[in-house]
């Protein structure tokens, strides 16, 4: 750290969050000597205990149903369920683990093809992520019971069935179904993992603390300001930052701080389950998201939802936990939706994404028919949203360098990311940090 005269500190680097892009830039720079200061919004917690502290906000869609998609696919006219966590590790703490390449051989408009197209190369950086998250393909002996009728099911109705990459020690796994509320058994890589090897490594971490505003000077970053849990205010010096508060917070900071064109294009990867009763499939308690079946800008997978059990309730269906079985259906929604510097958040969803949910939605049924599931108890959730993005779009807010118009400046989150992948996008985000350290590093 340097110390200037007046005793004024400044840091090498400010990364300002910890889930999957700070928590790597964090440790890449700590890594290779640079003082670094993290600073999060949330605090520490215990594992298995990950998905209580998860926020959830409801957003009214914009839509132009027809009265028909109104009855036939009620669950549409209901408000979207965006949720995140804001602690340490971030959302990466209730993932299950699921490690998408975000290639063009699943989407057209992959995250790898959407940086190609802008002449961003993140190819490197994704081939080091991979091997620090130790990424797999889930191997089939350890398949259970309903991942294995689903898969089969699937193929026999013409569909191509593959294992999902993850990154989870499957020597350590016990195949529980309960990643969402942290592995207590080490299996499974998370972003805190990469802040205790930063701390390892001398970098500072300073929790509950909200910052507001970047510090800039004739187009240079100077640090950052924020509050305390004591609502003190406090200012920090950098020669370098690190913006990586998530795509709901990136924006507010951006937009406080001067930032302009912030907010727009914002993207939720929506998903959907549709699920029903089978006798015994006990889903709940096997490894979720253990395969997929890829169709362009939407995917299918083995999936259990809480809501749907209350859900088939209100049919009449009086099923036990034990005989609920699901499959997820995530797709890339239209970029059309703003995020305001007050957090308010506007989003519609258009033709393309109410087709396309129609398609995947009609597909989930199919395999859902084929396993024997009971037709009267097929149910589907809310939409949900929990990899919202591109409020920070490269070629809109951040150059190709991610870097933003105040020098100095960078993000490296999902709001980086201009379109929808409708993939699991964490592994991308650990390979994108990678190479805004780099940068980072170079330019010090």
């Amino acid at each position: 750290m340097l110390i200037l005269s007046g005793g004024i500190s400044i840091y090498d680097v400010i990364v300002i969050g910890t889930g999957a892009g700070g928590s790597t830039a964090a440790k890449d720079l700590s890594v290779k000597g640079r003082n670094v200061l993290i600073l999060e919004k949330g605090a520490h917690q215990s594992e298995g205990s990950y998905v209580q502290n998860m926020k959830n906000k409801k957003i009214n869609l914009k839509s132009n149903l027809s009265e028909s998609d109104r009855q036939n696919y009620e669950f549409l006219t209901r408000p979207l369920d965006l949720t995140n966590i804001e602690e340490i590790g971030g959302t990466t703490t209730s993932s299950i683990g699921n490690a998408c390449f975000s290639c063009s051989g699943c989407y057209t408009n992959s995250i790898m093809q959407q940086f190609e197209d802008k002449n961003l190369d993140i190819f490197e950086e994704l081939l080091e992520a991979s091997g620090e998250l130790n990424v797999t393909y889930f191997p089939k002996k350890l398949w259970g019971h309903s991942t294995r009728l689903i898969a089969q099911a699937g193929e026999e109705l013409g569909y191509i069935v593959e294992p999902m990459p993850k990154f989870i020690n499957f020597e350590k796994c016990r195949l529980c179904g309960k990643c969402v509320n942290g592995c207590v058994f080490d299996a499974k890589w998370d972003a805190t993992y990469f802040v205790r090897e930063a701390l390892e490594y001398g970098a500072e971490l300073i929790t509950d603390f909200n910052v507001f505003e970047i510090l800039h000077d004739n187009g240079q970053v100077k640090g950052v300001a924020g509050i305390n849990k004591n609502n003190e205010k406090h200012i920090f010096h950098a020669k370098k930052v690190i913006v990586s508060a998530g795509a709901l917070n990136t924006p507010i900071i951006l937009k406080n701080s001067g930032i302009k064109n912030v907010g727009g294009q914002i993207f939720f990867d929506i998903f959907t389950t549709i699920g029903g009763q089978l006798k015994d499939a006990n889903l709940k308690n096997e490894l979720l998201m253990g395969v997929k079946a890829e169709f362009g800008p939407y995917f299918l997978s083995p999936h259990y939802s809480m809501q749907l059990l209350p859900l088939m309730a209100k049919k009449g269906i009086g099923a036990d936990e034990k005989d609920v079985i699901g499959l997820m259906l995530k797709f890339a929604d239209t970029c059309i939706g703003t995020i305001d510097g007050d957090g308010n958040i506007e989003k519609t969803l258009t033709k393309v994404d109410i087709d396309l949910i129609k398609e995947g939605y009609d597909k989930a049924i199919k395999i859902l028919l084929k396993l024997g599931v009971n037709p009267d108890s097929i149910v589907a959730t809310s939409l949900k949203g929990a990899h919202p993005g591109g409020t920070a779009a490269v070629g809109e807010v951040v150059s190709n360098d991610f870097e933003t118009e105040i020098r100095g400046l960078y993000v490296c989150d999902a709001s980086v990311i201009p379109e929808a992948p409708g993939r699991p996008p964490i592994l991308t985000i650990v390979a994108i940090a990678k190479k805004v350290a780099k940068i980072v590093d170079s330019n010090i």
